[in-house]
């Protein structure tokens, strides 16, 4: 993927299993190395905005992050390195265009020349496109990617895995470990959704806060039905409760 390297750029970190978060989206890096960008206008501008872009790689090839010179990281890739960007695609203006629309555009803004695979899935509980790919004309001969495509919130995402044949496959399923585990920012059924995978919800809806929204929407709702829906409003979000409730 070709990015202007002029915004803002983070730290490089070492991953673990704690969870990367920003203003948009949160993943868990699976021990790989990731530095943080902001990819937006205000970035371009000023040099600093909000982050809405990780780059990641596995400890052994962390020097790629040390320069997103586009020559540089794509010769180490070339060279049997591997690299995976979660990022907020602000470069893309079209609204209210289909999601196919969208991966026909990173088809070429990645150069590729050859798709071996391509099925609809799901990426933070959102409708997504999955691409299998090689013969990736912008970075280099012996090179494979995986792209995932999605939009939420009418913003577009471009999910990515590229790498040398090399070692493309022995990295690819905690690239798709990773994939798993995003989590868009203020999605209430995300964040259940997450509870449950750790082995914190035992048929109890909650949220992050700890409330118990089950109990909520199963008490006593004939004297202050209102009082009750503020409540979960105010711990969960209106439009989880409006479900909930059955607004």
């Amino acid at each position: 993927m070709i990015f202007l390297l002029s915004f803002y750029v983070n730290a490089v970190f070492a991953g673990g299993n704690d969870s990367i978060a920003n203003p948009y989206f949160s993943l868990k890096p699976d021990n790989w190395t990731y530095i943080e960008y902001s990819h937006t206008p205000e970035a371009t501008t000023t040099g600093f905005g909000p982050g809405n872009s990780i780059w990641l790689t596995p400890s052994e090839f962390s020097d790629i992050l040390l320069s997103l010179d586009f020559e540089k990281y794509s010769k180490k890739i070339e060279d049997g390195g591997v690299i995976a960007v979660f990022a907020q695609d602000t470069d893309y203006r079209i609204k209210n265009a289909p999601l196919e629309s969208y991966v026909k555009y990173q088809i070429d803004n990645f150069g590729i020349l050859n798709i071996t695979s391509q099925e609809y899935t799901t990426v933070g509980n959102e409708k997504a496109i999955r691409l299998d790919a090689n013969e990736l004309a912008n970075f280099g001969n012996n090179t494979k990617g995986a792209l995932y495509v999605v939009m939420h919130d009418e913003q577009p995402y471009a999910i990515s895995f590229i790498g040398n044949e090399k070692n493309y496959e022995k990295y690819l399923p905690e690239f798709e470990q990773m994939v798993k585990s995003l989590r868009f920012v203020g999605s209430p059924s995300s964040e259940i959704e997450n509870l449950s995978e750790n082995g914190n919800e035992t048929n109890t809806t909650t949220n992050f806060s700890g409330a118990n929204l089950t109990e909520l929407s199963t008490r006593d709702t004939s004297d202050n039905p209102q009082e009750l829906y503020d409540e979960c409003v105010s711990v969960a979000g209106k439009s989880f409760c409006d479900f909930l409730f059955k607004k």
